[in-house]
């Protein structure tokens, strides 16, 4: 099979609809994507709560999900944050994560992902204790396709000023530990990182140990500060040789879903248009469904929407806007006029999940 992105929905803040989320493996196979990944941090089945049961409601959304994207042919999986258990890993949390796992393992996933990204870490057992839940995971489903975030990341110094400086050796002893075909997630040289070259590939698997899997925190907006911004524009500073140079490309979008729907098509054109990507040619190319008026305006102001944000504008401006787009009746148009009203406002509450 050709190599192909899939989509990590795992960002913070405001979250996406069921019936978006139904109607997005459809959508992905369309653009040419290969997986899906469910790991919400508003989940918190999935984070803080994760020893608790799915409410029945919950589980059947996952089954649907579930099957929607085998109808459409595309991988699916969930993303598992066991916090708590990078600190300390008791016989007791061994009985609940067995719990837990088997509750998944019900769902059926192709792909399993134990994150610890965002958790306290710092502490000497932080790898140990990290083999030790992905090991029995694994043994609990050993068909399933696994996944590790470490908990750090990315090469950005964020990470060890928020969560304590990183244990010696850690990362050689998770390669030691994990089995090889068990990835590595990886979001670059930053936390968000604007471009990949073929250098800071190499840089990641010498520190890794095996190819990473790259987790592109572009064009998410569910931060303090990228919250200000819609991120319009087509992916660049991808190029196609990534594909031998990662184990995998996943994509983190953005909180708006339709919005997100103009720009993931461009990553998967990286891919197969190669040397051939022309990402202004992609940019009308995702925008001619549109309304003419709608696609007229996108195309007006997204530069301003992605550079200048919400914080440069003024009241009179962001009115003007708001007028403008209410003016045209579809999902897109009314998605840039809940952001300018501030309908994805950051909350900090929301790293509290």
């Amino acid at each position: 099979m050709a190599f192909a992105p899939g989509l990590i929905e795992g960002f913070y803040g405001r979250q996406w609809t069921w019936a978006q989320r139904f109607s997005l493996p459809g959508l992905l196979r369309q653009w040419g994507y290969g997986s899906y990944i469910y790991a919400p941090k508003a989940d918190v089945s999935l984070r803080s709560e994760w020893p608790q049961d799915f409410s029945a409601s919950h589980r059947d959304n996952l089954l649907m999900l579930g099957e929607h994207c085998r109808r459409s042919g595309i991988s699916w999986g969930l993303g598992l944050s066991p916090a708590g258990l990078q600190a300390n890993y008791t016989p007791t949390d061994k009985i609940k994560l067995a719990r837990k796992i088997a509750a998944i393992a019900d769902l059926q996933p192709d792909i399993l992902w134990g994150l610890f990204d965002d958790l306290p870490a710092g502490n000497p057992q932080l790898a140990e204790n990290q083999l030790a839940v992905v090991n029995d995971i694994r043994a609990q489903l050993p068909q399933v396709k696994l996944a590790v975030c470490p908990s750090y990341y990315s090469f950005d110094p964020i990470l060890e000023e928020l969560f304590g400086r990183c244990p010696d050796n850690y990362f050689a002893d998770l390669d030691a530990g994990l089995a090889p075909d068990i990835d590595l997630l990886w979001t670059g040289n930053r936390v968000i990182s604007e471009a990949y070259s073929e250098e800071d590939m190499a840089r990641a698997t010498a520190l890794l140990g095996r190819k990473p899997l790259l987790w592109d925190n572009y064009p998410v907006n569910d931060g303090r500060k990228t919250s200000r911004f819609l991120h319009l524009a087509p992916f660049t500073g991808r190029p196609w040789q990534l594909s031998a140079w990662c184990a995998g490309h996943m994509v983190n979008p953005m909180n708006q879903f339709h919005l997100s729907g103009l720009v993931l098509p461009t990553l998967a054109a990286v891919y197969t248009g190669r040397a051939g990507y022309d990402s202004e040619h992609l940019l009308d190319s995702v925008l001619s469904p549109l309304p003419a008026v709608l696609a007229s305006l996108l195309k007006r102001d997204m530069t301003i929407f992605q550079r200048q944000g919400l914080d440069g504008l003024s009241e009179n401006a962001k009115q003007r806007y708001i007028a403008e787009y209410a003016a045209v009746r579809h999902p897109v148009a009314e998605e840039v006029c809940d952001w300018l009203g501030e309908g994805y406002r950051f909350d900090p509450a929301c790293l509290t999940d």
